[in-house]
C-alpha cells in the first residue's frame, strides 16, 4: 500500500514540468518586485540601477494614483522575467494620505489564470471592481511585508487570448 502511494507521489513530481510558465514568471516577478516588502521607492530604484534596468521616457500608463510627486520606470531584461516587462514605482498622494505604489506590466498573460494564482497565493480580498470600455480594474487588498497593501489589477476585458496586465501595489509611505 505505502509503496504505491510512494509510487503516485513520485509520478506526480515527475510529470510536473520542470520549469515556470509565464504566468508563474509574471506573479513571481509582480510578487518579490511590489508585494514581498511592499512599495519601495528607492529600494526599486537602486535594484533597477545594480541590474541595468532601461529606464522609460513617459509612465507608459503604470501609475494607479492620479495625483503622483515622484515617478520612476524601467523595461526590464533578464532571463528571470517575462519578454518586455516594466516596472515602475511613485511616491504619490492618495486621499491626503503619503503612500508610494510599484506597478508591473506584464505582456503576454493569460489574465484570469494570473488572478487566479495571484488570489491563491495571497489569499487577497477583492473589494472592487471597474469595466471602463475594454478594461477590466480589480482592487484587492492583503497584507504582505507585513504592511497592509491594495493591489489593483488593470488589463483589458478577455480577449480569449493573452495580453498585457498591469499588476500595483500601493500603501502607506
Amino acid at each position: 500500500m505505502w509503496k504505491a502511494l510512494l509510487a503516485f507521489a513520485l509520478a506526480g513530481v515527475c510529470l510536473t514540468p520542470a520549469h515556470a510558465d509565464n504566468v508563474d514568471l509574471a506573479l513571481e516577478a509582480f510578487h518579490e518586485t511590489c508585494l514581498a516588502h511592499g512599495p519601495d521607492f528607492e529600494r526599486t530604484a537602486a535594484v533597477a540601477k545594480t541590474r541595468g534596468w532601461t529606464p522609460l521616457s513617459g509612465d507608459a500608463a503604470l501609475t494607479p494614483v492620479d495625483d503622483v510627486d515622484a515617478f520612476q520606470g524601467w523595461t526590464v531584461t533578464g532571463n528571470d522575467l517575462p519578454a518586455g516587462t516594466m516596472i515602475a514605482v511613485t511616491k504619490a498622494t492618495l486621499s491626503g494620505k503619503a503612500v508610494q505604489t510599484c506597478s508591473i506590466r506584464l505582456f503576454d498573460v493569460d489574465r484570469p489564470t494570473f488572478e487566479q494564482r495571484f488570489f491563491a497565493r495571497t489569499d487577497a480580498e477583492k473589494i472592487g471592481e471597474d469595466r471602463n470600455g475594454d478594461q477590466v480594474s480589480k482592487l484587492y487588498i492583503l497584507i504582505a511585508g507585513n504592511r497592509r497593501q491594495l493591489v489593483h489589477l488593470t488589463s483589458r476585458v478577455d480577449t480569449g487570448r493573452s495580453d498585457s496586465i498591469i499588476a500595483s501595489s500601493i500603501a502607506d509611505d
